[in-house]
């Protein structure tokens, strides 16, 4: 049997002493921001040197001491847009190509011929198993570039206040950056471990099938194993509905940071969000780098605590229990029903019921009366700007509560808001594919004729409602919807299977100028290779696109 390696014991013999020889290859200011691309050199593999493509970021007259180390997905690559994001917010940063060789790209990091499983489009099984040791991976490569890159940055800027910021497979690296080396904090975006469970949900069941494989990716690769051991502080950004990761096992990395510095750490979520962080989030992530990269007083509270009761009056209620040593500005709870699966809830904003000075808040949970299970939680915001938010509290329902709530056909209306939905493709809009900056991107009310508003997204509107017990569709449910289109136009709804990724088309023809009430049934909803949807049931996300300016209003079941 091979050795299993720690997250301790696979870096010890780590060499980050060579020198890293580093290149200018370009260099241009753009938007107000100097670009460096830059090559420099990696570990030696014994067939030669890593060739590491990077770009560094900084204001060109006053660069910061503090760095941002940015690595991306493992099939993204630099992306200009976010180094400049990180540069106008007041710090320099290093963004690396780790991907190696990809079709049409010419600036890319060269593994030599041994490690060619570190290029991404060559990885195979070293990627998801480790059927030789853990330092036989492209995570052990890719850790390393990362090494090198914070090796490069302290000879550039002459300091090693050096924060990590990683995006998905970026975020699973820096966990183990931050076992391998000591930065001032870490910031793993949609990136929690629990990469051995992929496809098994923590509550629906299934049990993984230990091995001496598994155990040798959970012992030297899975993230939770690292969070015991970092040496720094850690914010976890993270999107309630992302399809690539269970989320319900974030709060579960979250708890095992290093007692060290679980105090100075933080988690924060996206909410109805896939891949996506928003808002709130980035300003969490702002403060979070002020704080251990300019040395700033950034009040950063406890997590805030949900408990499911039921009062005196036999309501069904969530009571929030918060860190009273700031001062709070919001408070808010959310609940999705019988959502086990964590990518298909539709997480419903809840009624405030009550209030207090010392700490408590109370939100009424509004269930439907066939629920089953609830899962809970909440956000606390304080007037110094952080957001901090609780565990997901999850909950077996039986009895009678006097709030429980009836079927309702109605999925939405304007009166709502942007409740319920979300943007449909954050990629088009989103910073690096990934951060919503800008709050007009995304679902938000337009008045068109007659004055009535209806909700509209340029990158379209997405909505798991229908995966709610309470608006779920019945047996010959047909979907009724009023849409206006500034223009003749066609509007798209499509409806995708998320279990099997398959997605059924509806396209319609709109009338300009004019709302229009637009009935379908299932059967006009089809693959592009001609099958129709049976009929509308659970499990199903709904996606409206038009290209020209649109709103839609009164989405209901008949």
């Amino acid at each position: 049997m091979s050795t299993i390696l720690t997250p301790v014991s696979i870096w010890n013999n780590f060499d980050a002493s060579l020198d890293v020889n580093a290149e200018v290859k370009s260099a241009a200011i753009l938007q107000g921001v100097r670009i460096e691309k830059v090559n420099f050199l990696g570990r030696e593999t014994g067939f030669g040197r890593i060739k590491i493509a990077a770009a560094f970021a900084c204001d060109p007259q006053t660069p910061s001491a503090g760095t941002v180390l940015i690595l991306p997905d493992s099939a993204d690559t630099i992306d200009e847009g976010l180094l400049k994001f990180i540069v106008k917010r007041g710090y320099s940063a290093l963004m690396v190509d780790y991907r190696g060789q990809w079709e049409d790209c010419s600036f890319y990091t060269e593994y030599p011929d041994c490690i060619d499983y570190a290029n991404t489009a060559k990885c195979g099984r070293r990627k998801d198993f480790v059927d030789d040791s853990a330092d036989k991976t492209s995570w052990y490569e890719w850790t390393g570039v990362g090494l090198y890159a914070r090796k490069y940055i302290i000879e550039r800027t002459g300091s090693d206040n050096i924060a990590v910021l990683g995006l998905r497979d970026g975020g699973e690296i820096a966990w183990k950056l931050g076992v391998a080396e000591r930065f001032s904090c870490i910031v793993p975006v949609c990136a929690a471990g629990w990469k051995a469970y992929t496809g098994i949900n923590k509550y629906l069941g299934g049990e993984l099938q230990l091995d001496d494989e598994r155990y040798r990716f959970i012992g030297g690769i899975d993230s939770q194993a690292y969070a015991q051991h970092v040496k720094c502080p850690v914010l976890m950004l993270c999107s309630t509905n992302d399809n690539r990761f269970d989320y319900d096992r974030a709060y579960d990395t979250f708890s095992r940071i290093n007692p060290e510095f679980i105090g100075s750490s933080a988690i924060a979520y996206s909410v109805r969000d896939n891949s996506s962080i928003g808002e709130r989030s980035i300003d969490d992530m702002f403060m979070f780098f002020d704080k251990y990269l300019k040395k700033r007083q950034v009040f950063i509270p406890k997590p805030a605590v949900v408990n499911v009761e039921v009062d005196e009056e036999s309501n069904l209620i969530a009571k929030v229990n918060y860190d009273t040593q700031g001062v709070v500005e919001s408070c808010c709870a959310y609940l999705a029903e019988d959502g086990l699966n964590s990518a298909l809830r539709d997480w419903v904003e809840c009624p405030l019921y009550a209030k207090t000075e010392t700490g408590e808040h109370k939100f009424y949970l509004n269930i439907y009366e066939k629920t089953a299970s609830v899962i809970v939680f909440c956000y606390v915001k304080y007037t110094s700007g952080f957001t901090v938010w609780s565990k997901m509290t999850v909950k077996k329902i039986s009895g009678k509560f006097r709030n429980m709530q009836s079927r309702c056909r109605l999925l939405y209306t304007n009166k709502s808001g942007a409740e319920g939905f979300t943007i449909a493709d954050p990629k088009t809009n989103a910073i690096a594919g990934i951060f919503l900056a800008d709050a007009s991107t995304l679902p938000h009310l337009v008045e068109k004729a007659k004055g009535i508003k209806g909700l509209y997204c340029e990158c379209g509107l997405s909505t798991l409602r229908t995966n709610n017990p309470r608006f779920a569709p019945v047996a010959e449910s047909v979907l009724a919807l009023d849409v206006y289109c500034d223009k003749a136009s066609k509007i798209t709804l499509t409806f995708t299977d998320l279990a099997s990724g398959e997605e059924y088309f509806n396209e319609i023809k709109v009338v300009g100028g004019v709302w229009q009430n637009v009935i379908s049934d299932s059967k006009l909803f089809k693959t592009k290779s001609g099958a129709s949807l049976e009929s509308f049931s659970s499990g199903m996300k709904l996606t409206v696109n038009c290209a020209v300016p649109y709103a839609i209003n009164n989405v209901t079941w008949l």
